[in-house]
């Protein structure tokens, strides 16, 4: 199982990427500082290289020290680079759809710029 630090990264870099993708929008004027709970994962199998889930909170927070607070629990797997994918849902031909996050800081809206 990864680590703890690990999973608050990757779970981090996923809510600021999706921010940025338009899948999410906080409900904050601008993002000063984004960062996920302590999260609790647990292997959807048993073998080696199963997918795995893991829950908490996402908290994005502004300025003025308002926090939108976003509940998840996404199932998850290592991919053969090393890195890990969160699973999206299915495509119109019922193939399931895995996104690597880019990082944190590379996010514009995780990055401090204006929201509205």
């Amino acid at each position: 199982m990864p680590s703890q630090r690990e999973m608050r990264t990757v779970i981090a870099d996923y809510f600021c990427d999706a921010a940025d993708r338009g899948l999410i929008r906080p409900k904050v004027s601008r993002v000063v500082r984004a960062e996920t709970s302590q999260v609790t994962c647990a292997a959807l199998g048993q073998e080696p290289g199963s997918n795995f889930v893991c829950g908490g909170e996402m908290q994005f927070i502004g300025p003025d020290g308002r926090v939108d607070f976003i509940t998840f629990s996404p199932t998850m797997h290592r991919q053969d680079d090393g890195r890990y994918a969160l699973y999206e849902g299915s495509d119109e031909y019922d193939n399931e759809v895995w996104h690597v996050p880019a990082p944190q800081s590379t996010s514009k809206v995780c990055t401090g710029r204006s929201l509205r």
